[in-house]
């Protein structure tokens, strides 16, 4: 993914080849794979529908080779009509394209092509306009069904690309300021990407690893109980995938 796409004026065309990864089942994810440079300066996370012979084909594949990486490469298009408008233009909802098995761009093989995809923005943000973090190490948690998911959240460069599948621990929501609460941990799944922050630098030699257990602090979302920021405790279950010098 190294081309460049730039108007006469100097703005970016965000039309491009944006490869994303492939995760989940029930629902599916998207994430796409991003760089600093245009047309692929987008932090972009989706919830995909696949038609159900692709589905099953997945499925299928996934039960012969592992559960491994996945991709999928759409065909080009521009990156930004994903991103919400305020401007009262709905966002783009289907892309098509190719579900790899592996890298797509590192000898992945193509499972099944033509793929027809809706999809639902989870998170939307260009890297131009991100800000360091000032609050700890920053992730992203997603995840519907029995499904959780937290992607770091990336900010300004250097930085890392990371997706990992994790686990709430029940017994450990609990406010802000440290008091219990009895929130159910299976009712903390968000249709949209919630902010969480780790007590330390951020960094990629401080990121989360399998089979960590580390507080995570939800400053802007309630819980199910309503309070206003919760911490929680969260085991990390797998790292789907890492990425760290196209974003160095």
């Amino acid at each position: 993914m190294t081309d460049h796409h730039h108007h006469p004026n100097g703005e970016c065309d965000t039309t491009g080849r944006h490869g994303m990864l492939l995760f989940g089942a029930g629902p599916v994810y998207l994430s796409h794979l991003p760089m600093y440079h245009c047309p692929h300066h987008f932090q972009v996370l989706l919830e995909a529908e696949l038609p159900a012979g692709a589905l099953d084909t997945l499925t299928a594949d996934r039960a012969r080779h592992g559960d491994g990486q996945y991709t999928f490469d759409p065909d080009p298009f521009p990156i930004a009509e994903l991103e919400p408008g305020s401007d009262g233009v709905p966002a783009r909802t289907t892309l098509t394209g190719t579900v790899f098995r592996g890298h797509f761009e590192r000898g992945g093989t193509p499972i099944v092509k033509g793929v027809p995809v809706t999809v639902r923005v989870v998170w939307f943000r260009d890297l131009e306009e991100a800000a360091a973090s000032g609050d700890g190490l920053p992730y992203l948690c997603f995840g519907r069904g029995e499904q959780v998911f937290l992607a770091h959240e990336l900010t300004t460069r250097p930085n890392f690309d990371q997706v990992l599948a994790v686990r709430f621990v029940p017994g450990t929501v609990r406010t802000q300021v440290g008091h219990p609460l009895d929130d159910d941990v299976a009712e903390l799944r968000f249709a949209r990407a919630q902010p969480v922050s780790f007590g330390r630098d951020d960094g990629v030699d401080r990121r989360l690893h399998d089979g960590e257990v580390a507080t995570g602090l939800f400053r802007l979302t309630r819980s199910p109980s309503a309070a206003r920021g919760f911490s929680v405790g969260v085991e990390v279950e797998r790292e789907l995938y890492l990425e760290i010098d196209e974003l160095a």
